[in-house]
């Protein structure tokens, strides 16, 4: 999501005008995300909570009945297709961006296969790839607890990585954040660190049997 918000400016074209405008989307985003979430993670809670682990997709759907009713399973399926739709536009991109950034080649959602073949092509892999592992039988819970893991190892190395790059002034030049914005964003990357670590050592205590 950070190389994709960051990736995602480039792309429209934005100028050093826009700047402000794009601060102030990225914040109002990041709060509205932060209320999605919280709201979910409540919702949950009392809907499946006291129930145990949950195992499958099924067994999700069926702790919902309560709530939802007959209309449990509907309930349930309409919300992860939502949530797959937007993971599946936002993840594939933002690899693509990375690594064509990386591989310094042409990186736009408005080109052309011929004038973009490595960002598209990564694009589209990526969508094929995920689209098979769906279609097998594969644990999706135990999948994506697998990704919550990567994810601990990964978020704190990149958060720190955007962090340095964002206080560069050498980098940006007057875009760079502010002696405010470098508290503030420090704070935020050490409490998203800290998090993100305990995540990670609950889940590998719990394959034990630890936690």
């Amino acid at each position: 999501m950070q190389f994709y918000a960051a990736a995602g400016v480039v792309d429209r074209g934005a100028k050093p005008a826009d700047y402000p405008f794009i601060r102030a989307d990225a914040v109002l985003g990041a709060v509205f995300a932060c209320i999605i979430s919280l709201t979910i993670i409540i919702a949950t809670i009392s809907a499946v909570g006291g129930t145990g682990p949950l195992d499958s997709a099924a067994q999700a759907a069926e702790a919902l009945k309560p709530v939802a009713g007959r209309n449990a399973e509907l309930l349930f399926a309409v919300g992860l297709i939502g949530a797959s739709a937007l993971a599946g536009a936002v993840v594939p991109l933002s690899a693509s961006y990375a690594i064509g950034e990386a591989a310094g080649v042409e990186r736009s959602v408005s080109r052309s296969f011929r004038d973009a073949p490595l960002f598209l092509g990564l694009f589209t892999a990526q969508i094929v790839l995920g689209a098979t592992v769906a279609m097998t039988p594969v644990d999706v819970i135990q999948l994506l607890i697998g990704t919550q893991v990567l994810q601990g190892l990964i978020s704190p190395i990149v958060l720190v990585y955007l962090l340095v790059l964002t206080n560069r002034r050498s980098v940006l030049g007057q875009a760079a954040n502010s002696p405010r914005y470098r508290i503030a964003a420090t704070a935020v990357v050490v409490g998203v660190a800290a998090m993100s670590t305990i995540l990670l050592v609950q889940t590998i205590l719990s394959w034990f049997g630890l936690a």
